[in-house]
Parts: structure tokens; C-alpha cells; sequence
């Protein structure tokens, strides 16, 4: 899936469904769900105060929200959104507007956010889209791999690497997609 790289407090705003659009430079046609990745950058509250008119300060503002302006969690993804649509001068708080003659600053307009209990932490991020590839941890041997190249062991039903693929079972004589912790249990019992 898509992810976006977006600074906090942000991206937290996001991820809590306050924060309904996101600004950028560039169009989009991409619609539907990315993952929200806070990046390792963070925007000082000074330079939110210079940003936005009083709306939006009044909005973060709200002692409900002040624990979002501190989130310190960065290089992580956490959580995901849908893009719904890409315009000019939306009429929601959160959008830049553009004036006539003025290079555009293009509103993506955002639904159905998901905040994940646990993020998924040190990821890096990059500039645009990009895909994100979950890392999954072998059971044998704790290398890490993308979550496609992993394997599912037949008998513990864990993941596993290729390195840690065993390569016969003793007891049946037949060769089962197994990890090597796996490989002399006897599955006859």
C-alpha cells in the first residue's frame, strides 16, 4: 500500500480525524487508502502560529487536543487514511488557499482515518508516495524480510525465512514447508 510522509503534529491530527485535509504542491489522481507516516521532522508551534489563521489555532487549541501538539512519535507509520479528492480552495479550516496568479496549493480532501493502537516505529520515510513493505521478524533466526518473502510453517504455523526452510522431515519421509525448529517433530501423533 501507498504511504505519505507527513510531519507532526500532522500527522496526528490525521490519523485522529481532525485534520481533514492535506496540502501539497503537486495533484494528485490517486484515490483510496495510504498509510500515514509521521516522518522524522516535526513543525514547531511557532512557525504553526504563523501558518494558520485563528480557526485552526482555536481547533488545536482545545485542551482536548493539546496531548496531539506534543505527540513525539516520528519515523513511524501511524495510521492510515483514505484520499477522497484533490482541489483548489477547499472551505475546510485546514486548506490553504491560492490566490489568482499565485502557483496552486492543492487541498487533498480526507476520509475515513484509522489511528493504530501500536505504530509500526522506525521507518523510514521519502519524499512523495511510496511503498510501504511491512518487515517481518523470522521465527528461527530473527532476520528481518518483507512479509511476502516470509514463508508459514505447516506444522507451528509461524513465519519463517528461506534460510530457515528445513529441508526433510525424518519421521514421515516427506517434505513439508517447515522451519528447522520444526523439522524433526513427528506430525504422525
Amino acid at each position: 500500500m501507498k504511504a505519505l510522509s507527513i510531519k507532526q503534529p500532522w500527522a496526528s491530527l490525521i490519523a485522529h480525524g481532525i485534520k481533514n485535509i492535506e496540502n501539497r504542491t503537486w495533484k494528485t489522481h490517486f484515490r483510496g487508502k495510504i498509510y500515514i507516516h509521521a516522518s522524522a521532522s516535526k513543525v514547531k508551534l511557532n512557525v504553526m502560529k504563523i501558518l494558520f489563521d485563528k480557526d485552526v489555532l482555536d481547533k488545536i487549541s482545545d485542551e482536548k487536543y493539546q496531548y496531539l501538539l506534543c505527540d513525539d512519535t516520528r519515523s513511524a507509520i501511524i495510521g492510515e487514511v483514505e484520499i477522497v479528492d484533490c482541489v483548489t480552495n477547499h472551505p475546510s479550516v485546514w486548506a490553504e488557499k491560492c490566490k489568482e496568479g499565485e502557483k496552486p496549493i492543492y487541498n487533498w480532501v480526507l476520509a475515513n482515518p484509522i489511528l493504530y493502537d501500536k505504530p509500526i516505529l522506525n521507518v523510514k520515510g521519502k519524499l512523495s508516495f511510496w511503498e510501504f513493505r511491512n518487515l517481518v521478524e523470522c521465527r528461527c533466526c530473527t532476520k528481518k524480510e518483507i512479509d511476502a518473502e516470509m514463508r508459514i510453517c505447516e506444522i507451528c504455523e509461524n513465519q519463517f525465512c528461506e534460510d530457515c526452510q528445513a529441508s526433510f522431515n525424518q519421521f514421515s519421509q516427506i517434505d513439508y514447508d517447515c522451519c528447522q525448529d520444526c523439522e524433526n517433530v513427528d506430525v504422525r501423533d
